[in-house]
């Protein structure tokens, strides 16, 4: 009960693979039409995303996650992923790397941002939140990615568990974030 009512209240929900599969279909079936984003969580519980992947708004993964996911090898190009989650019903979707570009890809195509500062480490909850967020605020992913990548790149640079940065600390992290570049992908 508690959870329907928190989802009623919500403009839309974040919910990672922790979850089992059954339960990640209630959810769904609970948010009735609100848009659910998702944050893979390793490649073992990724896949417990399939059966709805089609009634997501988008998974953020890594690319050991997306791999599992997408069910291909390891060696598999990055449009051959970026493909075969687009034919299992996945429209949307965020693939970091541990210190390479982060690719986006929507109806559009897709596109990459390249890290702004060389760091060690990904704040995934960090890059996810802050991209949800922006999207809530009408930016495009494109646009909302980059405020993802800022809020990833203030989270690992911070001494502090819980990060605490100023809208100004933002913007000029948001200043060093790259814009995003298109890659040829179907």
């Amino acid at each position: 009960a508690k959870v329907r009512e928190a989802i009623s209240t919500a403009d839309a929900v974040l919910c990672d693979a922790n979850l089992p599969s059954t339960a990640l279909e209630r959810l769904v079936a609970l948010a009735a039409g609100k848009p659910v984003f998702a944050l893979a969580v390793s490649p073992d519980k990724a896949v417990r995303f399939a059966p709805v992947l089609g009634s997501l708004a988008m998974v953020f993964m890594d690319q050991r996650e997306a791999i599992a996911l997408a069910d291909v090898g390891i060696d598999t190009a990055e449009r051959d992923i970026v493909d075969r989650l687009r034919r299992a019903g996945l429209k949307y979707g965020v693939v970091r790397s541990d210190d390479g570009p982060v690719l986006g890809f929507d109806e559009a195509g897709a596109f990459s941002i390249p890290p702004p500062r060389k760091v060690t480490g990904v704040a995934a909850d960090a890059l996810a939140g802050a991209t949800v967020a922006a999207l809530l605020r009408g930016l495009t992913l494109r646009a909302a990615l980059r405020d993802g990548v800022a809020a990833a790149m203030l989270a690992i640079e911070s001494a502090e568990l819980v990060p605490v940065f100023t809208a100004a600390d933002f913007a000029d992290a948001l200043a060093l974030v790259p814009e995003p570049q298109k890659i040829g992908m179907s």
